[in-house]
Order: C-alpha cells, then structure tokens, then sequence
C-alpha cells in the first residue's frame, strides 16, 4: 500500500503485509461461494464482485503519522469516504473510488491505539447491487 512507507514508520514497528491476487481467490472461495448462495445469496453475490484483496497491520508504530498518510491518499486518490465510525477507541474508516455506477476500490482503515490495519479490496460490485445487499440486511435486521 503506497501510503505506508517502511522510512514513515518507527523502527519497533512490526509489519505483516498479505496480497491476494484474483486467481487465488476464485480457487478457494468457490466452494464458500456456493455454500453461501443457499444460506445468503446477497452475500454471495457480493463475495463473487471482489477481484483482489490486500492486507495490511501494522503494530507497535508509537507516535508517527501513518493515518494521516491513509487520509491523504484517499484525498490524492479520490476516494469518497462511505462510512466513519468511532467504535471502544478504534477508529474505522471504510472508502470507496467508482467508476461510473461500479465501485472499483473499496479502502478500510481501522486503528486502535498502536495498532493499523488496512484492507484494499479491488472489485466491480454494481452500486445498485450494493444498495440491494444493504437492504437485505435492514430487512433480516427487522426479522430478528
């Protein structure tokens, strides 16, 4: 991730970085797929659009500005911000950058004290696809 520069961070901070790519994706979670198409179909739906996953924590970084390198990123990449939550002292952040009616990144950034994790998901989940997924879980929200 490019905002995470190893010279920005302390040197006690320990770095774990995971990249998914596509193809390997598609091998493991097809079976999950399937099993997910009869217990949540708008999950699956969703879980299919993703392309690529990477991963990202970052421990025991002390005082540097990482977050802030995070939020100047989305500003210079132009992601729009989608949800801020302040959660038990943990910050969470989850962005989006689109492409006409299709979100093509999804960014989180979760901090928690010392403590980073960033997860970039590339994907092509249509933006009514989105919404439809969002309702489904207002809609079993109410059920229960």
């Amino acid at each position: 991730m490019d905002f995470a520069k190893k010279s920005n961070l302390s040197q006690d901070a320990e770095i774990v970085s995971i990249n998914v790519p596509g193809f390997l994706m598609k091998t493991f979670i097809r079976t999950e797929i399937k099993e997910l198409q009869e217990d949540d179909p708008a999950l699956a739906l969703a879980v299919k659009k993703i392309k690529k996953i990477k991963l990202m924590t970052v421990s025991n970084n002390g005082k540097t500005n990482l977050y802030e390198q995070f939020s100047a990123y989305l500003v210079n990449n132009d992601f729009d911000e989608l949800v801020s939550i302040y959660s038990d002292g943990a910050k969470i952040s989850i962005n989006t950058k689109t492409k006409g009616d299709k979100i093509k990144t999804i960014m989180l950034g979760i901090i928690d004290e010392n403590d980073y994790v960033f997860v970039d998901l590339k994907s092509n989940i249509n933006i009514n696809e989105l919404q439809n997924l969002i309702e489904h879980y207002q809609e079993t929200k109410k059920e229960k």
